[in-house]
């Protein structure tokens, strides 16, 4: 019997202690302890409340409990916005706190700014009165991105825009360069580029490139360097070099195309030119360093070029007078930031290598006297350089013409 209520003992207290874990559970749950289940507020927002007449989208965030249910719906004069397949209104269940919907439209090119009303309504009666503008899209531009180097792109019937895209690190459409192709000069006028680390290092190897036609222009209007250089003492010369591609064969592949090149006298080309792209190379830092390099074609030519060449097939490809680099990049090199996030000219260092196009020999001086600022440049070839600069510090960065900086002297 001693033994019998040992157990009945033995078993009482297990019982006992099980008993009141799941009581200090219950009490916890009740009374806030770590278990307890969180209520979640309901909320929703959009996500810019202002988007360019360009976009096409719009992101309504909503924020609430899982498994109660919502409705959205968007209002606009003529139901320019609506949502996936026109719909006007979409309901639904929180399958967790957070579910983003998205309001689809075109291009404004109205030359007015729209809005459009969103009413988002949760189950239980909350409901957010919302609104969104699309500011007018400028049918001048040919093309609109947010990336620093590009160049204002102003709508000509004569230019033609592109980028082409490519395979770096983990990225398979990663930016690699963009051109305004003039198909009189068969050249582009410029091409602007981003530049970091990690472009100029990788598997690229120009030995396994070919020059040949841009895939994306018509053939007619490019040079015909595929069976070898331009005629005379003109070398194929890339405007983005080749050497700032490594990270990809694609990437590197592209800057060998029609569209990359000019027609470069020979010493120029290897030598003095040669050596700015070195440089450049060496000014690289953690923020990205932005490029856009340029060929001009105005004024007479220096008595050591010709006017003009021609390629294999014979078509005429005139030379340029000048060449020139601008570039933009943080000051520290070490910001984080992006261009147009920074409201401090003093941050900021930009400049412009001018050079004119002749025979200079085994030259790779770089001096001050070739410098300009980036205000000069638009002075000279009409374009709008770096315009994601704040407006509030644009014209003074612009202006800005230190070769020092640079380590030119």
């Amino acid at each position: 019997m001693k033994f019998y209520n040992t157990y009945i003992y033995i078993v009482g207290k297990m019982l006992s202690t099980v008993v009141g874990a799941m009581m200090v559970a219950l009490m916890s749950i009740g009374c806030g302890g770590n278990t307890e289940v969180e209520t979640i507020k309901s909320e929703a927002y959009i996500q810019n409340t202002e988007v360019k007449g360009e976009s096409k989208n719009c992101a309504v965030v909503l924020h609430a409990q899982q498994g109660i249910s919502y409705n959205v719906s968007v209002t606009s004069e003529n139901d320019w916005a609506s949502f996936s397949g026109g719909k006007l209104s979409v309901e639904g269940v929180m399958e967790n706190n957070n579910k983003v919907v998205f309001v689809y439209f075109d291009k404004n090119s109205s030359g007015v700014s729209r809005t459009a009303e969103v009413v988002v309504a949760f189950e239980g009666g909350e409901t957010f009165n919302l609104s969104f503008t699309q500011h007018s899209y400028d049918a001048t531009i040919a093309m609109s991105r947010e990336w620093p180097e590009l160049p204002i792109c102003k709508a000509d019937g004569n230019y033609v825009y592109n980028t082409h895209y490519g395979k770096m690190g983990v990225l398979s459409n990663a930016r690699n360069y963009t051109y305004c192709f003039d198909p009189k000069h068969r050249a582009s006028l410029w091409v602007a580029y981003p530049l970091h680390s990690c472009y100029t290092s990788g598997s690229g190897n120009r030995n396994y490139s070919s020059f040949g036609y841009d895939p994306d222009v018509d053939t007619r209007y490019q040079a015909n360097l595929g069976a070898g250089s331009y005629r005379g003492w003109y070398d194929r010369g890339h405007q983005l070099p080749a050497a700032d591609r490594k990270c990809s064969q694609e990437m590197m592949d592209q800057t060998f195309y029609a569209t990359n090149m000019t027609p470069q006298q020979a010493d120029f080309n290897q030598n003095k030119w040669g050596a700015l792209e070195g440089k450049v190379r060496n000014w690289m830092c953690k923020d990205t360093l932005y490029v856009v390099t340029g060929a001009y074609f105005e004024g007479a030519h220096n008595s050591s070029i010709d006017s003009q060449t021609t390629d294999k097939s014979g078509n005429v490809c005139p030379t340029p007078t000048y060449y020139y680099k601008a570039l933009l990049r943080t000051k520290s090199g070490n910001t984080g930031k992006r261009i147009s996030e920074i409201t401090d000219a003093s941050q900021l260092r930009a400049i412009v290598f001018w050079m004119e196009h002749k025979d200079t020999g085994n030259d790779t001086n770089i001096s001050a006297s070739e410098c300009i600022s980036v205000a000069e440049l638009e002075q000279r070839t009409g374009f709008t350089f770096f315009p994601l600069l704040d407006d509030s510090i644009e014209e003074a960065v612009k202006q800005t013409k230190t070769p020092s900086e640079w380590g030119v002297y």
